[in-house]
């Protein structure tokens, strides 16, 4: 403080303070630059060939430069000075400069890129090990969609994976397809399993506790799993405490939902104008006096001009929160892992809500050198309200906008038209609800003991219990209770499985001569599990102030009840070998014992092989070929097999029947419709995969190309019997399946710089899904197998079609229209398309009818991801192309599409003698235009703006005084953009479904 002091005084009292400041600076610049000394050097990788475009930096500068073509740099430092060397795909090295003139820098590829661990079957192996076929996602990337559903968070992520919306309402989940639909009565979904147990659905995991999650698509991967695996397998690693201080950390979000449309209604002019034409074309092309077209109620509202947008009345937005705490610990001996998590969503549609409470503790014990036990225990519950009307959107958008919504005293009108057809859409949204309570609950208790060198067992224990109920209850107010005199109905559920799974897993790892790796797995499993259902239906409820509860008091109650148990046994094994980490060879096979299945076909065996030949670690590849840095060629073959979704489906059904004997009422059993089968046994998927690994300029460019080819026989079909020998079915192993694809997954770094990188991503999936076989019958006698056209199955086409006639056009005034038997045409009626005109007007079922695919073409994916010094950006677009729905809004008459003027509906350019040019037919009153369900296919394929992100990370200098490790702000949008023709509120739902929501959220991710 003394020196600082006289100091000041000097500068107060000299003469000269400017000149001698710049004078000391100019010689403290300098002294400096004196010190400083050009470094030269040259960067190779690990066979010695040059690295262009390496990051050389200053440690703790911003003084930088990067390596030329020929990887040589020239950078100017202090003597004590630290360089650092970065380079994508590779590990970064620091070189002190310490006496030092010229550097010659080896860069080894990153272990992170090769030597990445995944998950497979009863096991892990090195990314660069895996030779089937494994789709691998990065939670990272998941975590960024805005959703509480994990199968959501897959979409677009992994080729050959179809995701779509099993329902858009609070806490729903998705539908996830691998590779093409296999089964026609059997389940068509993956298992899903989480440390090593079988789970029963993926939203039972919190995305933010997945540690890593693996899909397993091909034969050679998934006949581990043997009997469940046919439809893929996902496979999750949640988190495990680390060694060192405890880490706590956050991710939570908050936002709103609104739903976007892709469809207009008719407006209140618009559908007083389509009902005037519907009555016109009935009184002989005259227009009609509005009082005798319009109700009271509804001719007030023409003549005011006040209408009703029910979808403005039924529809909100929505809010959903999302908040979850980890905390991380553990010493050398013992590691906790411990999170909780909450989800909380009010939905677009007034009344209904979801909250889910999730916790989990991941505990690892060593208790000696060759003994680990540990504990995984994962408990969720969560309660959802909803109306219980499933056509609330549907009723929103048929119901006529002409007529009031209320009374006079403020109460629902029941008939805001004053027509018996169209009741007030709001009565159900308030006077309905259905309450669920779900429980799931999963423990398992795992020991790991090394026996001896290379040599470990397992052995995995788990309990999971799943307990539902339902409550629904309709008022006295309801449109069913209006209708039921006032008197209320509804119904309680309860529903609980339980299922125990025991697994032994042995595994002996063998190097031979350093270059010879061998790795032998064996499993012996067994699984059981009980399911019960109880319900009780109950109608005429003469009082509300119990709702359900009150069922006891009901005029009639129904209850039903069911369980069912069932079981499987499993021995498993696998043996691997590679050479030199160049040829890989494994060979695999399960045989499981299920109960499910027929008495003389307990036990099915699903073998595989699969080999691959690592080219890039060749030293021709490395010498002659350095564009090429990652080559692998793979190629599998194997079975999986796939049993009945319910057990006892081999058997022969009973059917209750009352008596009465001697005046007294007694129950007994009489055969049921279905007969037994014995033989019942498993439906098997046959699958060739191959495939080729890539990367190319030092990995900056990489991806995977595969195709496929699936023969599903034995497929579980009810095959229809002669009334004669008193049964009406039997489930038989009949039919064959095919599906063949092409998979392609690219992702290339554009650019990385120390400050800045863009990544780009892509996927590509085509499957073409046709049905072999079904019965192997040839009645007609022409050398083809017949169809059976009465379940739309049709041989050489895919398992889900329509088949209907084709609308051409519309008939115009002065048109020579055909005589139709039945049926008589005027203009403005559709015209079909006719395969032979010479056989007559009558559309003939069999040659005019046209078959039309549900599936699509093929879906993808386009992503991006950019990051500049402390701001990331994501965004993910997704496709599906050549995908056809039907859309019964545009026809059927209770969606308001028969043009009837009774329903409103999707707004259409319809024909009238002023209008010749309309695409859709006439209106007309009281029928619906003939042939108007040819009308409804429509292209739903669609181009979506699935996701996007921006974060700011704040730097270290920040967080480290606060006591924080890491802090992330964000932004995330889903489902922001959908172009398609499709309408709808969504191409992958009906109307009248619960559609996805639009969804923008604000969250923060904190690490302490």
């Amino acid at each position: 403080m003394k020196q600082n002091k006289h100091v000041k005084m000097f500068c107060r009292e000299g003469k000269y303070l400017k000149l001698v400041l710049l004078l000391f600076m100019c010689i403290l610049s300098t002294t400096a630059s004196a010190q400083e000394s050009p470094i030269t050097g040259k960067v190779v990788d690990n066979a010695g060939l040059p690295l262009p475009g390496v990051n050389v930096h200053v440690k703790g500068s911003t003084k930088g430069t990067q390596t030329d073509f020929d990887g040589n740099f020239t950078i100017s430092t202090a003597p004590k000075s630290t360089l650092v060397f970065s380079f994508i795909g590779m590990d970064e090295v620091s070189v002190e400069t310490e006496n030092k003139k010229n550097l010659k820098v080896v860069l080894k590829p990153s272990s992170q890129a090769l030597d990445e661990i995944i998950v497979v079957g009863y096991g892990t192996k090195k990314k660069s090990d895996v030779i089937s076929s494994v789709a691998s996602v990065k939670p990272g990337d998941m975590t960024k969609v805005a959703t509480s559903d994990v199968g959501e968070m897959l979409r677009g992520k992994a080729a050959g994976v179809q995701v779509s919306l099993n329902d858009g309402g609070p806490g729903s989940s998705s539908s996830i397809q691998i590779r093409g639909k296999k089964s026609i009565n059997g389940s068509n979904e993956p298992i899903v399993i989480a440390d090593g147990i079988v789970i029963g659905n993926i939203n039972d995991i919190n995305a933010n506790d997945i540690a890593s999650l693996e899909i397993l698509k091909d034969a050679a991967a998934q006949s581990i799993y043997g009997a469940r695996a046919s439809n893929g397998v996902i496979l999750i690693t949640t988190k495990r405490g680390k060694t060192g201080k405890a880490k706590i950390s956050y991710n939570g979000f908050s936002g709103v939902q609104t739903i976007n449309r892709n469809f207009d209604v008719y407006s209140g002019e618009e559908f007083a104008q389509l009902k005037r034409e519907a009555y016109r074309t009935s009184n002989g092309g005259v227009y009609r006096p509005d009082d005798q077209v319009f109700t009271p109620l509804e001719l007030e509202s023409v003549q005011s001009g006040k209408y009703i947008d029910w979808e403005k009345l039924v529809l909100r937005t929505g809010v959903t929160n999302n908040h979850s705490v980890s905390i991380s610990s553990g010493t050398e001996k013992t590691s906790i892992f411990s999170s909780i998590n909450y989800i909380n969503t009010s939905g677009v549609i007034a009344n209904s809500d979801y909250d889910k409470v999730a916790m989990r503790v991941n505990v690892d014990q060593r208790i000696t050198d060759w003994l680990k036990v540990g504990m995984n225990v994962s408990l969720q519950y969560s309660e959802s309200n909803r109306p219980n009307v499933g056509n609330i959107l549907n009723n929103a958008i048929n119901t006529s906008p002409l007529g009031q919504v209320y009374n006079e005293d403020g109460s629902f009108r029941y008939l805001p038209g004053g027509i018996q057809e169209t009741p007030n859409p709001l009565i159900d949204v308030y006077e309905t609800n259905t309450n669920e309570l779900n429980r799931n609950d999963i423990m398992n208790i795992f020991l790991d003991i090394n026996l001896a060198k290379g040599f470990t067992y397992k052995l995995n224990a788990s309990r999971r219990s799943w307990n539902y109920k339902a409550m629904s209850f309709n008022s006295s107010k309801s449109l069913s209770g209006i209708a039921n005199s006032g008197q209320g109905s509804g119904y309680i559920r309860f529903q609980d499985n339980v299922e125990y799974q025991l697994s032994n897993i042995l595994h002996y790892n063998l190097n031979v001569a350093e270059k010879n790796h061998f790795n032998v797995t064996g499993v012996y499993e067994i699984t059981s599990s009980e399911y019960n259902d109880f319900r009780n239906s109950a109608s005429r409820i003469p009082s509300d102030i119990l709702g359900i509860y009150g069922l006891e008091s009901a005029f009639l109650n129904t209850p039903e009840i069911g369980g069912n148990e069932r079981s499987l046994i499993s021995f498993a094994g696998k043996l691997e070998y590679d050479f030199d980490s160049k040829y890989y060879f494994t060979v695999s096979g399960r045989a499981d014992g299920s109960s499910v299945f027929g008495a003389n076909n307990k036990w099915g065996f699903f073998p595989a092989v699969n080999a691959a030949w690592n080219v890039s670690n060749e030293e021709f590849m490395r010498e002659h070929v350095p564009v090429i840095s990652n080559l692998k060629l793979r190629a599998s073959y194997g079975k999986v097999g796939n049993q009945p979704k319910d057990p006892y489906q081999s058997m022969a059904t009973a059917t209750q029947r009352d008596y009465i004997i001697n005046g007294v009422k007694v129950s007994g059993y009489v055969p049921g419709s279905q007969l037994s089968n014995p033989d019942l046994r498993w439906e098997t998927s046959t699958q060739l995969n191959l495939a080729a690994d890539f990367g190319l300029f030092k990995n900056r460019l990489n991806g995977t190309v595969e195709v496929y080819n699936t023969d599903t026989s034995d497929l579980l079909i009810y095959e229809t019997l002669n009334a004669n020998t008193g049964y009406t079915t039997k489930l038989s192993n009949i039919g064959k399946v095919n599906n063949k694809g092409l998979e392609v997954t690219l992702n290339g770094d554009v650019i990385k710089t120390k400050d800045f990188r863009l990544n780009l991503g892509a996927t590509f999936t085509k499957n073409k899904n046709s049905i072999v076989s079904i019965y192997g019958k040839d009645a007609d006698g022409d050398g083809r197998e017949d169809d059976a056209v009465g379940n739309l199955w049709f041989i050489g086409k895919p398992i889900d079609v329509y088949y209907r006639y084709k609308a051409v056009g519309i008939y115009q005034e002065g048109e020579n229209i055909p005589l139709v038997t039945g049926t008589t045409l005027y203009p403005g009626d559709i015209k079909l398309w006719d395969a032979d005109p010479s056989n007559g007007a009558n559309p003939n079922p069999d040659q005019d009818r046209v078959i039309t695919s549900k599936m699509p073409d093929w879906f993808g994916t386009f992503s991006v991801a950019l990051e500049y010094k402390q701001f990331d950006f994501s965004a993910d677009i997704y496709t599906v192309q050549g995908v056809t729905r039907d859309n019964l809004f545009l026809y059927d008459y209770v969606r308001g599409g028969s043009l009837r003027g009774v329903k409103n509906g999707i707004k259409q350019d319809y024909w009238t003698p002023e209008n010749p040019g309309g695409n859709w037919p006439r209106p007309r009153d009281g029928n619906d235009p003939p042939y108007i369900n040819t009308l409804g296919l429509q292209d739903a394929s669609y181009i979506r703006l699935q996701n996007v992100s921006v974060g700011f990370k704040f730097p270290e200098s920040t967080l480290k005084p606060l006591g924080l490790s890491n802090m992330r702000l964000y932004v995330t949008g889903s489902n922001l953009v959908t172009l398609t023709d499709y309408q709808s509120y969504s191409p992958e739902k009906e109307i009248y479904d619960y559609p996805e929501p639009v969804t923008c959220v604000i969250g923060l991710q904190v690490g302490f």
